[in-house]
């Protein structure tokens, strides 16, 4: 498994690589979050001090580039997907109840339920003024696309609270909620490079295939790594009553005997730690780890055909990346 240091080392080299472009970034979603109300500038201020990786405007700004792009959109459009990725954070901290996120303190557990939705609101609103900025009707039209994937998604998923997952709707949820933003990542660099056909369906496909594989290693992590490390409380998913793809494919694997507890746990109380106990007796872990391999290897496939170089080559290692981070 990759190492630690080496994952710091690619984040740290990408940063280093795109510091012109995603100083840019920053500038945008500064600009976005300043406001004459109080709590816009509040909540804006705590959220920037509590920021991520990045991932969504650098996949947006390496497709660009890969694919010949020479205008700034590209930096605009990172700030637009950024926004989108927030505001649905906030939607899902507060449909979950969430108290922490990344460690700290969640917007509506420090301002309240109303707070967090209006803020999320707020920050969808600002990701199409950008968007808008572009002045391509195929941009917007695909945010507003991947904006009503997530709600659907979303929707899904609470639909299925009450009965096992199967395998695709997993997948159909993955594929919504999270991989449905990556794909509009590196499908809009194409789109502003105007890049053909063809090579807008293999950007696509990368940023659907790596969504994936993120999203299935990130609910390895959930059960795999302490809150050190996540942020958030060893086996939360569980608890909060998620089916993520190492329960799936343990329960999928167990003996009737094991399968019949388990079915009866989960609806009557859901024991944490009797469950975590079942997906380790039967790999669930290691088994849905298998499958993010497989994925960002496909995601790692699209790229072959397309243009060479160190922005390619940042991209196919980010695929590996995914797979191999801890946090």
């Amino acid at each position: 498994m990759t190492s630690v240091t080496h994952k710091e080392d690619l984040i740290v080299r990408l940063n280093k690589f795109l510091a012109k472009d995603l100083l840019g970034v920053d500038q945008h979603l500064g600009a976005m979050l300043t406001s004459d109300t109080r709590l816009v500038r509040e909540v804006g201020d705590y959220l920037k001090t509590g920021q991520g990786k990045r991932l969504r405007p650098i996949l947006t700004i390496l497709a660009a580039r890969m694919m010949g792009y020479t205008g700034k959109d590209h930096v605009k459009m990172g700030a637009a997907l950024e926004l989108l990725h927030t505001a649905t954070l906030l939607h899902d901290d507060v449909i979950d109840c969430a108290p922490l996120r990344r460690g700290v303190p969640t917007v509506n557990a420090k301002w309240g339920d109303d707070v967090a939705i209006l803020i999320a609101d707020y920050l969808y609103a600002e990701a199409f003024n950008l968007a808008h900025d572009a002045l391509s009707s195929d941009v917007v039209r695909l945010l507003c696309k991947v904006t009503a994937q997530m709600a659907e998604g979303e929707l899904f998923q609470i639909e299925k609270r009450d009965v096992f997952l199967t395998r695709e709707d997993y997948l159909r949820i993955v594929r919504s909620k999270t991989a449905y933003l990556f794909s509009a990542c590196t499908t809009l660099g194409g789109l502003l490079a105007r890049a053909d056909e063809e090579e807008t369906r293999l950007l696509a496909g990368y940023g659907m295939n790596f969504g994936i594989a993120f999203q299935i290693t990130d609910d390895t992590l959930d059960m795999a790594a302490s809150a050190v490390d996540t942020g958030k409380q060893h086996g939360a998913d569980i608890r909060n009553g998620k089916q993520t793809l190492p329960l799936i494919l343990a329960l999928s694997a167990a003996s009737d005997a094991d399968r019949a507890e388990l079915t009866a746990v989960w609806k009557s109380g859901r024991d944490p730690e009797l469950i975590m106990g079942m997906i380790r007796k039967y790999h669930g872990i290691e088994n849905a780890l298998e499958e993010a391999r497989t994925f960002a290897t496909s995601a790692a496939a699209q790229l072959e055909t397309l243009p060479g170089g160190t922005t390619r080559d940042f991209l196919q290692e980010i695929s590996e990346y995914v797979i191999n981070r801890t946090t």
